[in-house]
C-alpha cells in the first residue's frame, strides 16, 4: 500500500494519542492486517510514522516524570532510576 504523507501524518498523530494498530486502521478506513504488518515491518513509512508517534508521547511522560523526581516524588524517584537502568541494560 502506498502511504500518502497527510495519512503518515495522521498515523504518527493517532500513535501520539497512544492508539493502537488496529484503532488507528478503523480510524482511517485502511485494512487492519494491512497496516499491522507495514508498521511491524522495519524501514516501512507506516512504522516510522507509528514509532515517531509513540516516542513523543514517551518522551513528554518521561519528561514530567523526570520533573517529579526532581521535586520529590518517590514514585517518580523509583520509577526513574528503573528506566535508566534498562536504558542502561540495552547498549551492552
Amino acid at each position: 500500500m502506498d502511504y500518502s504523507n497527510d495519512l503518515l501524518s495522521e498515523i504518527e498523530n493517532h500513535a501520539r494519542e497512544m492508539m493502537t494498530p488496529p484503532e488507528i486502521s478503523a480510524l482511517l478506513g485502511i485494512d487492519e492486517r494491512q497496516l499491522c504488518d507495514d508498521i511491524a515491518t522495519v524501514g516501512h513509512p507506516a512504522r516510522t510514522a507509528y514509532i515517531r508517534g509513540t516516542s513523543t508521547t514517551a518522551l513528554e511522560l518521561r519528561r514530567t516524570l523526570h520533573d517529579t523526581a526532581i521535586a520529590g516524588s518517590p514514585y517518580s524517584i523509583q520509577e526513574c532510576q528503573r528506566l535508566l537502568q534498562v536504558a542502561q541494560s540495552s547498549i551492552g
